[in-house]
């Protein structure tokens, strides 16, 4: 367990903004957790639980209590159930269950953070989910450690149970892989690495796609009507329509606030080139909304998530 006091967040997240965490904390285990958290608890500190600050935007204030971040990095082999802890990072967990001919993973390669980011988020790429092969979560709720199986998870598009009850802190979870060929799987890792390389170049500040995508089902019948009318048909994909796409549309290349701006290359990137600030990537966020808005009469919603604004 490591301990900073004054902590600033930029030097902690992907974006590489964020004034100060009053006080900074890793662990790596339930019982430093609970240490933690009686801590705050006792002075009264607000917390927040974070892995590797891939999708965090803090305010540029900083944070006035705990930020505790998770590095339980369990790694456990049992046949084809994997158990793995939510401190480990996402694409180094793939690496390794590509490396003992497990699939079920592999898609996912290249998103950033952790396992346990992966899980609150539900990530997924190119027709993958972290949930497809899940069989448990555990979890510590404030006050014991449970259990909840995938359903109980209530996974949709980029939420779980998680986000409803941001005090329960995942622990690890089980995952059901299936067996594969360790050169198939590494192959199909490598290609998506490539090919997110050239949409987010490394070094890049930003935190992958900084929109969701849009769920067609989740629209009501209006606002779906009106959308299809203005896009062409081969840009739904798996029932979904690309936050990109949208914003390509409302000619977001290129734009910017403050030192905070869009990729010339691709709509739903925002990034930091130097400088920036939280309160730019708000503002700037905002105007996209608008403009989103205004043209498709629908409202795009952020991935990343904002810390004491």
């Amino acid at each position: 367990m490591t301990i900073r006091d004054n902590y600033p967040l930029k030097n902690f997240t992907t974006m590489a903004i964020g004034g100060p965490a009053r006080i900074f904390i890793d662990f790596e285990s339930v019982a430093e957790l609970k240490e933690i958290l009686r801590f705050a608890d006792e002075y009264r500190l607000p917390r927040a639980i974070v892995g590797e600050g891939s999708n965090l935007i803090p305010s540029d204030e900083g944070f006035s209590g705990v930020v505790i971040a998770n590095r339980v990095r369990l790694f456990r082999r049992k046949g084809p159930i994997v158990s793995i802890g939510a401190g480990n990072n996402l694409l180094e967990t793939i690496k390794k269950t590509n490396r003992l001919g497990l699939a079920g993973l592999e898609r996912m390669a290249g998103i950033p953070g952790t396992v346990g980011g992966a899980l609150y988020g539900c990530a997924g790429a190119y027709g993958q989910e972290i949930k497809d092969h899940l069989r448990k979560v555990r979890f510590f709720d404030g006050e014991r450690v449970r259990v909840l199986s995938r359903a109980e998870c209530r996974f949709g598009y980029r939420k779980s149970i998680f986000k409803t009850h941001k005090d329960w802190v995942i622990l690890d979870a089980d995952f059901r892989l299936d067996p594969n060929d360790p050169g198939v799987l590494d192959a199909i890792s490598s290609d998506i690495l490539r090919k997110r390389a050239i949409k987010y170049p490394p070094g890049l500040r930003c935190p992958g796609s900084f929109f969701k995508n849009i769920k067609l089902d989740d629209l009501k019948p209006k606002e779906r009507t009106r959308l299809l009318r203005q896009i062409p048909q081969d840009q739904v994909t798996y029932g979904k329509v690309a936050a990109g796409v949208l914003l390509e549309r409302v000619r977001a290349k290129g734009m910017r606030e403050g030192s905070i701006a869009v990729a010339k290359h691709h709509a739903n990137l925002i990034y930091n080139p130097g400088g920036g600030s939280a309160s730019d990537v708000l503002l700037l966020a905002q105007r996209l909304k608008k403009l989103v808005k205004n043209k498709f009469g629908i409202t795009i919603q952020e991935e990343v998530q904002y810390l004491e604004f």
